[in-house]
């Protein structure tokens, strides 16, 4: 049985958790003024330190800004946050995507795939695409949608490695969650078998270095998406 490690979380992450709550429930309003360390560590029964690590990790997220000598701000995440900010979106919306954050993933993942798609039929080596294979048949035979969406990010992430492009694969491994997480509502609307087919259609103009059809395969996929995003967010 895949029984996996209880964790439980800590003061900081707990504390973390709760401001963006806060924020993105509107409560705490872009441009507010959080009260000093010391008065959120009496109101929140945790210590000092723990205040600090927390600000500064919301800050790296994009929820606040540190100001010295001044305090610490309200941000307005959409023009400071990261991937990483989608995540803590995520997290507060019980795990799921907003329509307007799906299309926004998926139009800049289309852009990232044609240039990834690009590059690799230009220089990846015949073998090196024929490895990539094997981790299509692990997406055929994957027993569940978890499993199978883990294996197409697998896919997706050695093909920008292939792609020879520094940035790509960094890029991509920034879009792990949110991809998965998509990966696993299409695999659980439409089938394992139907993912795999989209993604054979996909390799098989890659390794025939038809540019064109990989291209078109990769708008194909992404308009499809597009077209049905109830399925995907709230």
């Amino acid at each position: 049985m895949g029984f996996t490690k209880i964790t439980a979380l800590s003061f900081t992450d707990l504390f973390v958790q709760q401001i963006e709550n806060m924020i993105l429930s509107g409560e705490l309003a872009v441009g507010e003024q959080l009260p000093p360390a010391r008065e959120l560590s009496v109101k929140m029964g945790v210590s000092r330190p723990v205040i600090s690590a927390g600000l500064v990790e919301l800050e790296k997220l994009g929820f606040v800004e540190i100001v010295p000598r001044q305090g610490v701000y309200v941000s307005d995440y959409r023009r400071k946050g990261t991937v990483e900010t989608l995540v803590a979106i995520m997290r507060y919306n019980s795990g799921t995507m907003r329509k307007t954050e799906v299309k926004s993933l998926l139009e800049v993942r289309e852009q990232l795939e044609c240039l990834c798609a690009k590059l690799v039929i230009e220089s990846a080596l015949d073998e090196e695409l024929e490895a990539l294979g094997t981790i299509l048949d692990e997406i055929k035979n994957a027993p569940d949608a978890d499993a199978a969406a883990d294996a197409v990010f697998r896919f997706y992430h050695e093909l920008a490695i292939l792609s020879g492009n520094v940035l790509l694969p960094l890029m991509y491994y920034s879009f792990r969650s949110p991809g998965i997480y998509l990966w696993q509502i299409y695999c659980k609307r439409n089938g394992v078998k139907a993912m795999y087919e989209l993604k054979l259609g996909f390799y098989k103009a890659l390794l025939n270095r038809d540019v064109d059809e990989a291209v078109e395969k990769i708008h194909f996929i992404m308009q499809n998406a597009i077209d049905n995003l109830s399925i995907y967010g709230a």
